[in-house]
């Protein structure tokens, strides 16, 4: 009996690696492809793309919140005001698939009609930014738990999807949005999880400079910062958003294991994204004297967003749902 249960563990132990194994092999082979084509790509410069004189950025879903009247989930939805604009970035998780969601509860709660929101815009195809797993699934977006109409509303999307009634722009390439607005165009990313396409919006605050406003960061912030540079002329003055730096622990567990940082960043399970990283590529951000910087919680650990605090000092600023950050122009 001895026998047969040291083999039976033996077996499923024999299992366990070959699975973690072919799981790497398969995960190493898409990362070399999303760095050919990221090095292989040309994207056309958007020379001029219009000025805001004001940027507001509303997060309203996010991990932390400024009130316990307002919902906290591991997911992003800002809103983005800009003089002509407002823009709908993201739609949380609604994790529990509650009927109102989380995101309709804050917009309520801090006075957000949808009907005043002209754009909504995608930075990437996960459950945490389109409103749930089988919105991920089929490829589209929802606010709540029905997908409303929304007449009057234009989306961009990172890979082709669908909604009830729109067609959906996919910017797959740098795109303008509108007067200041526009989209770095999707970065490719593999992770374990899979293939991710991910998408950051760029603003350009008349006196300022552009304020790149990122979903989850699985892009990486040498590879935004190039695509940035690539693209744009515009001094850059602010990155605010999910930089995805879940270290030492992240927001999401699966059978007691930190997923964030084991599935969804670094280049493998055996490669996950360390400290030091973070530390490397905190200090490419500081390099650009920044004037705002903001780290989002759904994504990155609370020891990070204090390094981040305290490295920047006067320029950070917090990312809590109902916490409105304004740029304007100089006093």
């Amino acid at each position: 009996m001895v026998r047969f249960l040291a083999g039976s563990v033996g077996v499923l132990l024999l299992a366990l690696v070959a699975a973690i194994a072919f799981v790497e092999l398969r995960n190493r082979s898409g990362v070399r492809e999303a760095e050919a084509e990221f090095a292989a790509a040309d994207p056309s410069p958007i020379a001029d793309f219009g000025t805001t004189r004001t940027l507001a950025i509303l997060p309203l879903i996010d991990w932390h919140t400024s009130s316990s009247e307002l919902r906290g989930e591991m997911g992003v939805s800002y809103l983005i005001e800009t003089d002509e604009h407002r823009i709908l970035f993201d739609l949380g998780q609604n994790a529990k698939q509650e009927s109102p969601s989380p995101l309709e509860l804050n917009m309520k709660a801090l006075g957000v009609e949808l009907d005043s929101v002209d754009t909504i815009f995608i930075s990437h195809n996960h459950f945490d930014h389109v409103g749930g797993r089988q919105r991920q699934e089929h490829r589209t977006f929802s606010v709540g738990l029905e997908q409303v109409p929304l007449p009057s509303v234009r989306a961009f999307v990172p890979v082709p999807m669908t909604y009830p009634g729109l067609s959906p722009i996919h910017s797959g390439e740098p795109t303008q949005i509108g007067n200041g607005v526009a989209s770095t165009g999707t970065i490719p990313r593999q992770l374990v999880f899979g293939r991710i396409d991910e998408q950051a919006l760029v603003v350009h605050v008349a006196e300022r400079g552009a304020i790149l406003i990122v979903g989850c960061g699985h892009q990486t912030i040498p590879k935004l910062l190039e695509r940035y540079d690539e693209v744009f002329s515009e001094p850059l003055y602010g990155v605010v958003g999910g930089l995805h730096f879940p270290v030492p622990e992240g927001r999401l567990k699966l059978l007691g294991l930190n997923a964030q940082r084991l599935l969804a960043s670094g280049n493998g399970m055996l490669s996950p994204i360390t400290m030091d990283q973070v530390a490397e590529e905190m200090n490419e951000l500081r390099r650009r004297n920044l004037g705002l910087i903001g780290v989002g919680g759904h994504d990155s650990s609370d020891e990070v967003i204090a390094m981040f605090d305290e490295t920047f000092g006067d320029a950070y600023r917090h990312v809590r749902v109902g916490e409105r950050i304004v740029v304007g122009p100089p006093e």
